[in-house]
């Protein structure tokens, strides 16, 4: 295999791999939408939001995917100006066990 081939291959994977983390971003928006308000200002947690955090947990099957969805959470939040108490609060909200705390200072690195 050229050098060329070789170059043009791991640039290949590193981009599907970047879109495979896009998608997974996005999964987690999507399903975290019906909590916005309650992450902007707090009050009622709906059961469409408590479907979407049961859904991600679900989904969060890896120490990989658990860390995507973390990091994805951590970048997120500050841009849609979600409150650290309520981000915190939504899985007991939820009664949704979360393996690690939902915070922005959380290392999600640390995720086995």
């Amino acid at each position: 295999m050229s050098i060329v081939t070789k170059v043009v291959l791991v640039f290949a994977v590193c981009v599907c791999m970047v879109a495979i983390n896009a998608d997974d971003c996005q999964q987690v928006l999507t399903q975290l939408q019906p909590c916005m308000n309650y992450l902007k200002s707090g009050g009622s947690v709906s059961s469409d939001c408590c479907k979407g955090v049961a859904t991600l947990n679900k989904a969060a099957t890896t120490a990989a995917k658990k860390k995507q969805f973390c990091k994805c959470l951590q970048s997120e939040a500050k841009s849609y100006s979600v409150k650290s108490q309520y981000a915190s609060s939504l899985p007991q909200q939820c009664k949704v066990n979360v393996a690690y705390p939902i915070s922005y200072s959380f290392n999600c690195s640390s995720i086995h």
